[in-house]
C-alpha cells in the first residue's frame, strides 16, 4: 500500500475535520444521489410496463422462462463450492418436469422409462444411467447438456459424502496407521 503524499494527507485531514465518518462513507463508498423526480417516474413506468409484459406472457413463453431459469440455476449450482443441501439432482429433475406442467407418468413416457423407475430417480433411490442423462439432454433439445446432469449427480454425491458424519465415524474404526503429516 502506498503512502499518501503531503497534499493528499492535507485533503484527508480536512475531510475528517469537516465530515463525520458516516458522511464520508455515504459520499465515497456508496455515492448514490437520490433520484430526481424524472428518474423516479421513468423507473415506475419501466416497472409498470415490465409487470404488464410478465402478465401477458403466453404459456409457451412462460415455459421457456422456467426452462432458462432451471438451466442457469443448474449452472450456478454445479459451479458452487459449497452447494445448498436441498438442491441436488432430484430437485432439478423434479423442477424440470414441473416446468413443463407434466405429470411424472407423462414425462416418463416422453423419455421412455417406466414411471416407477422415474420415481426412484426422483426420490434418490436409484442413480440414473448415462442413457437417461442423454435422454434428458435430447428432451431439452440441448438446453441442459447430459454432462450438466452428470455433474449434478456428482455434486449431490459430493455433498452427501461431506455431510455424512455417521459413516465417517463408522469407517474410522477400519483405518489403522494413519499418515502423520506436519506442514
Amino acid at each position: 500500500m502506498r503512502t499518501p503524499t503531503k497534499s493528499e494527507r492535507k485533503v484527508i485531514e480536512r475531510l475528517f475535520r469537516e465530515y463525520t465518518l458516516e458522511e464520508l462513507a455515504d459520499a465515497f463508498v456508496f455515492p448514490v444521489d437520490p433520484p430526481t423526480e424524472e428518474q423516479r417516474l421513468a423507473e415506475e413506468e419501466f416497472w409498470a410496463e415490465r409487470r404488464r409484459q410478465m402478465a401477458n406472457r403466453t404459456p409457451e413463453e412462460l415455459k421457456q422462462s422456467k426452462m432458462l431459469q432451471i438451466k442457469y440455476q443448474i449452472l450456478n449450482y454445479i459451479d458452487q463450492i459449497d452447494p445448498k443441501e436441498h438442491w441436488n439432482f432430484q430437485y432439478f429433475l423434479n423442477e424440470y418436469i414441473r416446468a413443463q406442467d407434466k405429470k411424472d407418468k407423462e414425462f416418463a413416457d416422453d423419455v421412455d422409462v417406466k414411471p416407477y423407475v422415474l420415481s426412484q430417480y426422483l426420490n434418490g433411490h436409484r442413480t440414473p444411467p448415462k442413457e437417461f442423462l442423454i435422454r434428458l439432454e435430447l428432451h431439452s433439445n440441448g438446453l441442459i447438456p447430459a454432462s450438466w446432469w452428470l455433474r449434478l449427480l456428482q455434486k449431490s454425491k459430493e455433498a452427501e459424502l461431506m455431510q455424512d458424519t455417521a459413516i465417517r465415524e463408522q469407517e474410522s474404526k477400519h483405518v489403522k496407521n494413519k499418515i502423520e503429516l506436519t506442514l
